[in-house]
């Protein structure tokens, strides 16, 4: 991938600033970008488990469902995943089966995921090798998601 340090951070801030339309919207304040081997944009998700109704309604798997519809495809190799928080296990083996290799994340996994998978040792248990670089903008990001879930929580107790 050709995807530089600051391109990559350029990245991360995009899926903070999509991230606020999820706070917005009563959502956990993820999102998700993926992009071409170059970084050049092909979608970018929010997540709208609350909205929707769906535990799978994450970030990362809207992302893979938009990109599906848009290339009418299920592959997606050479493709990159960005996020402003570690993909969690579900969305990582989702992003997998769609033969993305390579992540880029914000915040690391927080300790309260479960199951506690850090990309990192689902790399370990891939097959194929994957590529997983973060944490980047890492404070920031953290911030972003603990203002974003406060405000989620004091709307559903509104």
């Amino acid at each position: 991938m050709a995807i530089s340090h600051e391109r990559a951070e350029e990245l991360i801030r995009l899926c903070q600033q999509e991230a606020e339309s999820a706070i917005t919207e009563g959502n956990s304040p993820i999102a998700a970008i993926i992009t071409d081997s170059d970084g050049n944009i092909l979608v970018c998700a929010h997540n709208t488990q609350n909205n929707d109704h769906d535990a799978s309604a994450h970030a990362e798997i809207n992302a893979l469902r938009r990109l599906g519809e848009l290339t009418a495809s299920r592959y997606f190799d050479g493709c990159a995943m960005f996020s402003n928080a570690e993909t969690c296990s579900m969305c990582a083996a989702a992003a997998i089966k769609a033969c993305i290799r390579t992540f880029y994340y914000g915040a690391p996994a927080e300790p309260s995921m479960d199951p506690w998978l850090p990309l990192v040792e689902i790399a370990k248990a891939s097959r194929l090798p994957l590529h997983v670089f973060g944490p980047l903008l890492a404070d920031e990001c953290a911030k972003q998601i603990a203002r974003g879930r406060a405000r989620v929580q004091k709307q559903a107790r509104a």
